[in-house]
């Protein structure tokens, strides 16, 4: 035994014995000195003020100057003068202060600050009185304390003081009869033990080797369950079962210029690679990437990496937001045989604007109208059709008329073509070809089998067909516009029941516009003399009438006269080989 050592132990036994010698009846009563260490430092902020008043100091003990986790750690509220000077004695906390295995392996300890949450201040190296507490467990017999080995007398009132000392140095092999062996010293055996195994009591003064295995000491040391070589700290072979939160801890803590992962959770697995004739050892790893370091909403997310040995793990691209949100790694596709990666959108800018195309990871797409469609008469707006699929304007206007047209067979066609206009309602060219559903040009021209004509002057001319216009409907035309016919009928005026046998009425519809007499009124002035009321006037309009006798001549008068009072009536007379005399007959009426 070295002398230190010596008289490290003597110290120990001189605090046991102590109180034997100064306290005769509390032999049984020990007094446990905390295992404190006095520390004095400075309180200052990271920007580098002193911190007066209260402070929060997080004291931290670690095996290495940089990096690693901390070994031990408390926090205390400690009081500082006006300069941020302090004291405090690390342990405090706790009732038996600093632990003894902190200092057990002899290894050098090294102390981190942190002031109010501020970055940890450079780690200062422990000297040799913290080391003192090593004494502690310095003397050991089978792992016990010396203070196992000591035997307390039954103290009597005759005893002396010299009695109490003298048991207080006397080993003990064995418990004698109403003498109680101080605790801890019950005499330990072992029926045979395995080299690295941690001891297991298999009764109350027997231990055999557990299932526990160590190798290695210190920060190299490694501690194996139901395996004999442990390749990690701790190798367990077996089922886990973990009662309560399992930590993959941050591998350093966050700075201003740098924040940190957490240690990694790792999944292996082996293939045979037939290249090599070897297996290999793949490996998925998940882990917490710190995002927004230094600004006000720090985080973090998930992050999914995968490697082969020996490469080390990379990231995949795959990784999950705090929201819970993914963000799929690079060549993702949708589920099923497609391949679609980006989704986009495009329209005319003239009409619409297109927001958030093309969408490659996530987004909206927007659509929205330049101009609303409306039916009413309003500047770039598209037409909205009604429920048949009309729609209203106030005007079309276009320089080149309407066309609408693909090769010959036009149903409507125009084109200025560099010809005079006029203020024709439809402009033609000059080479029209044949079967168009409506041409007009300027000069006369062979139209072909037009079915609607325009030439020169004229309005409409029918060229080609067995008539010139005809509609389904009714064509009806204001007073006020002219150019349209009015109304037709047929007069048979040549023998009494005068009637009239074939009409139409542009002012009635349906049926009752052609069905006889159309709404129209017949009465005999004299024989070959007719009155002829249409129900509208037709004082200001064109009428004639033509009679089937080309020996007849008809003449016809609208308004108010001689035998009419009306300027909804017409008199219709026809006079037979140029005579004075009406004579009977039939004959067509129109009014224009």
């Amino acid at each position: 035994m070295s002398r230190k050592n010596l008289l490290l132990a003597l110290l120990v036994l001189t605090v046991v014995c102590v109180p034997l010698a100064s306290a005769q009846n509390s032999i049984s009563s020990t007094v446990v000195v905390p295992r404190l260490v006095n520390y004095s430092g400075k309180a200052i902020d990271d920007e580098g003020k002193a911190v007066s008043g209260t402070a929060g100091v997080k004291f931290a003990i670690y095996s290495e100057q940089s990096g690693g986790f901390p070994l031990w750690a408390e926090t205390q509220n400690v009081q500082t003068d006006g300069k941020g000077n302090y004291n405090a004695q690390l342990g405090a906390t706790e009732p038996e202060g600093l632990p003894l295995d902190l200092f057990r392996s002899g290894e050098a300890r090294w102390l981190g600050v942190r002031i109010n949450g501020g970055e940890e201040q450079p780690r200062l190296l422990l000297l040799s009185v913290p080391y003192a507490l090593k004494a502690a467990d310095a003397q050991t017999l089978g792992g016990l304390p010396a203070s196992a080995f000591v035997l307390a007398a039954t103290p009597s009132s005759s005893s002396t003081q010299a009695e109490s000392a003298s048991a207080c140095t006397t080993p003990a092999t064995s418990g004698s009869a109403g003498q109680p062996l101080v605790p801890g010293s019950t005499p330990v055996t072992t029926a045979g033990g395995t080299v690295g195994a941690i001891p297991l009591w298999d009764s109350s003064s027997d231990i055999t080797s557990s299932i526990l295995r160590q190798t290695g000491s210190g920060a190299s040391a490694k501690i194996g369950i139901n395996i004999a070589k442990p390749l990690f700290t701790l190798d367990v072979k077996g089922t886990e079962l973990v009662r309560g939160l399992f930590e993959m801890a941050t591998t350093q803590y966050a700075t201003t210029s740098k924040g940190f992962n957490s240690n990694p959770m790792n999944l292996e697995s082996s293939a045979w690679k037939s290249t090599t004739g070897a297996y290999t050892l793949n490996h998925f790893q998940w882990q917490a990437e710190p995002v927004g370091n230094n600004t006000p909403s720090p985080g973090a997310t998930l992050n999914l990496l995968y490697g082969t040995d020996p490469n080390p793990p990379t990231e995949t691209g795959l990784r999950i937001a705090s929201n819970g949100r993914f963000t799929f790694a690079a060549g993702q596709t949708f589920p099923g045989t497609g391949s679609v990666t980006t989704v986009g959108l495009s329209a005319p800018t003239s009409d619409f604007t297109v927001t958030g195309s093309p969408v490659t990871t996530s987004g909206t797409l927007g659509l929205a109208w330049q101009v609303a469609p409306t039916s009413a008469s309003t500047v770039n707006a598209i037409v909205k059709r009604d429920s048949t699929g009309s729609f209203s304007a106030g005007a079309i206007s276009a320089s080149l008329g309407v066309t609408s047209y693909v090769g010959s067979g036009n149903a409507l066609y125009g084109e200025s073509n560099g010809s005079a206009t006029g203020s024709n309602g439809v402009e033609g060219i000059t080479n029209a070809g044949p079967g168009s559903g409506v041409v007009g040009i300027n000069f006369s021209g062979a139209p072909g089998s037009l079915g609607i004509y325009g030439q020169g002057d004229t309005g409409v001319y029918g060229h080609g067909s067995s008539f010139g216009f005809a509609t389904d409907g009714h064509v009806q035309q204001a007073r006020t516009a002219g150019g349209w016919l009015k109304a037709m009928a047929y007069i048979e005026g040549m023998s009494a029941p005068y009637s009239i046998t074939r009409c139409f009425n542009s002012t009635l519809s349906g049926a009752a516009a052609t069905t006889p007499p159309c709404g129209f009124n017949l009465s005999e002035i004299a024989p070959g003399d007719f009155a002829l009321d249409f129900g509208f006037q037709v004082s200001d309009r064109f009428v004639s009438a033509t009679a089937d006798n080309a020996d007849t001549a008809c003449t016809m008068f609208a308004g108010a006269g001689p035998w009419i009072s009306s300027n909804n009536q017409a008199e219709v007379r026809c006079l037979y080989g140029g005579g004075i005399n009406s004579y009977p007959f039939t004959a067509s009426v129109f009014v224009f």
